[in-house]
């Protein structure tokens, strides 16, 4: 954890109530144009301060079919134009320049789909939080950067922590690396059984399914997004009732229903 964690929103901590809530008129969607520069310039300066040039993309998501957010939903998560490779760049670990870490910021301030956060491991953080709150760590007290945060119209507090700082749902689960004895057990399981699904999770809810077979499944691997989450399903029954029939009595079932175009 890193040692000074600031909050910087357009909310003046005086216009709080008793109660700890804001009793202002700004909106908690950004403006798009003044203030959300402010934040992004902002940022830039913390960064600077901190010695940092690069960020790297960890816990990546995008929007799924429900989305509560207040604006609405853009082609292309905000990622457009992002990375060279498209949107299969925005991966867990991927390390983008300053100016792009500015653009997933701008995207995030907007709620257009994706989220992430951005980190220079053991020097600084950007997490974006609800409504137009942004929270920056960094391992030096950047002080001559809260002066300038404070004179572009946006206001500081101190933190002892981002409310946004990684924390798995279980700190006792482990999991396991796919390396080679992964790809050699997946391999046996393949042969031995002709056909079975890997599902690959590049970011949250976002993956790509691929059925594996003893002829693509060296093809399959090389095509991996880095750092993506695989996981490994037996292959589809084709026999709708026999398929119907291994459902549960009670509680929910997971069911994949796959059409193969011709």
């Amino acid at each position: 954890m890193l040692p000074y964690v600031y909050q910087v929103a357009k909310y003046d901590p005086a216009d709080r109530d008793q109660h700890g809530h804001h009793a202002c008129t700004e909106d908690t969607t950004s403006d798009h144009g003044p203030v959300e520069t402010a934040y992004l310039q902002a940022v830039a300066a913390f960064a600077e301060d901190s010695g940092v040039d690069q960020l790297a993309i960890r816990e990546p998501q995008l929007g799924g079919f429900a989305r509560f957010g207040l604006e609405p939903p853009v082609d292309g998560y905000g990622l457009a134009g992002l990375f060279p490779a498209g949107p299969a760049g925005f991966h867990d670990g991927a390390l983008v320049p300053i100016d792009v870490g500015l653009e997933l910021v701008r995207a995030m301030l907007r709620d257009n789909g994706a989220w992430c956060r951005l980190e220079a491991e053991g020097e600084f953080t950007v997490h974006v939080g609800w409504d137009q709150y942004l929270y920056l760590s960094s391992s030096r007290p950047c002080e001559a950067t809260l002066t300038r945060t404070r004179a572009l119209g946006l206001f500081t507090q101190r933190l002892d922590a981002s409310p946004y700082d990684f924390a798995p749902e279980d700190p006792a689960y482990v999991q396991r690396p796919a390396d080679a004895g992964f790809w050699t057990r997946l391999g046996w399981t393949v042969s031995a059984h002709r056909a079975t699904f890997l599902e690959e999770t590049f970011a949250l809810n976002a993956s790509r399914w691929h059925r594996l077979s003893r002829d693509n499944i060296k093809t399959v691997r090389s095509r991996l997004t880095p750092r993506a989450q695989l996981s490994v399903w037996p292959d589809l029954l084709t026999d709708v009732d026999t398929a119907v029939a291994a459902l549960p009595d009670e509680g929910l079932g997971p069911v994949r229903w796959v059409v193969r175009a011709v």
